[in-house]
């Protein structure tokens, strides 16, 4: 029981990490205006969590992502941007688990670039529903560049706290 009370501790504090970097990225002016462009900082922490393995599955990741979409969602008061984040974020967390999973020793930028790209594609894809019109399409070249330079972002990020932190790294990978 005891390890269960750390592990869901961790996994709350790790939820509210995310959503507040979400909030201090929120208020980051981005110098060009793109519909669903921006850093995805918070991905940071998905990400993290992922790499850390140990007790660690995908369905921790996945309460970590939803707690975190449905408070930033409730904050900001945008549905539809619960629609999408929440949408982009499982088919990006789908991707990066199969890929950590299938490819041994993959460098955790190539999968969040990865995931980058399948969070704007599932994004794309949940307005092209909603919107019932296939046009959104016309901004895959621009959120894909955005999802390259931010998933190189993010995974450079996550490479260096792992690289920098070894012990506090195997201390939360064995609770």
């Amino acid at each position: 029981m005891r390890g269960g009370v750390k592990k869901l501790s961790l996994t709350a504090l790790f939820a509210v990490l995310a959503l507040i970097i979400f909030t201090v990225e929120a208020q980051i002016p981005m110098p060009f205006a793109f519909p669903g462009l921006k850093l995805g900082l918070a991905n940071i922490v998905t990400l993290f969590v992922i790499f850390l393995g140990g007790m660690w599955r995908a369905r921790d990741v996945f309460m970590i992502l939803l707690v975190r979409v449905l408070l930033a969602a409730s904050i900001t008061g945008q549905v539809f941007g619960l629609i999408y984040s929440f949408t982009g974020g499982v088919i990006a967390l789908v991707v990066m688990f199969v890929l950590k999973t299938a490819v041994k020793d993959i460098p955790i930028p190539v999968v969040s670039v990865a995931g980058a790209i399948s969070h704007n594609a599932g994004q794309l894809t949940a307005a092209a529903v909603i919107l019932q019109s296939g046009s959104v399409f016309v901004y895959l070249p621009i959120l894909m560049a955005g999802g390259i330079i931010s998933g190189l972002l993010t995974g450079f990020a996550v490479y260096c706290v792992f690289k920098a932190h070894p012990k506090f790294i195997r201390y939360i990978s064995n609770l």
